[in-house]
């Protein structure tokens, strides 16, 4: 009869222990990396292309004599800002992709890919994802420095390179199906 008693007990400490260690949902976190993708890495890595695009030369670097104090400030500071989203994204606990019913760009288009893809390739390898949200942020605190230096041929090298470095993670986690295409592209430009 004492083990009957028990039970209740040992079911409301199991339920207890799996709340504990459940992984979030999608309505645990603050932000998920769609979010933190579209509405900050983007969207501010958009300002830096900008800018840099505004200013470029012959030899596609920034022209010196096409900036300014101030476009150089706003670059170091959009530059700064993007390295704070990548450091964010890189220092999320747990990586969510997507809330319900969000979809992400490309997921209705032939060969594009779903949030629920992307979150497999991110759970597999946590790591590499954390890591190349922090490659980003270093990259983009190597812009802020170029721009805070004025230094053009710098900042407009590693404003060419950001592309490539925003591309590496998105053939690693948003659509590794298309890296052969995308490669083969690549080599043709």
């Amino acid at each position: 009869m004492n083990n009957f008693r028990l039970l209740p007990a040992l079911a409301v400490l199991a339920l207890a222990l799996s709340a504990c260690s459940k992984e979030p949902s999608n309505d645990d976190v603050a932000m998920t990396v769609h979010e933190a993708m579209t509405e900050h890495v983007d969207v501010i890595a958009d300002e830096v292309w900008a800018i840099g695009n505004e200013s470029i030369a012959d030899n596609a670097l920034i022209d010196n004599a096409l900036m300014d104090d101030a476009k150089w400030a706003k670059l170091a500071d959009a530059a700064t800002r993007l390295q704070g989203a990548a450091t964010d994204l890189g220092g999320f606990e747990h990586y969510v992709v997507n809330r319900p019913g969000v979809t992400i760009s490309d997921e209705d288009v032939p060969g594009g890919t779903t949030s629920e893809v992307v979150q497999k390739h991110i759970n597999s390898n946590t790591d590499d994802f954390r890591g190349m949200a922090h490659a980003l942020a270093a990259h983009a605190g190597d812009i802020a420095a170029a721009a805070k230096a004025h230094d053009g041929a710098q900042a407009g090298k590693l404003i060419g390179q950001l592309d490539g470095v925003c591309e590496s993670c998105h053939l690693e986690f948003w659509y590794p199906q298309q890296r052969e295409l995308v490669e083969a592209a690549m080599k043709n430009t």
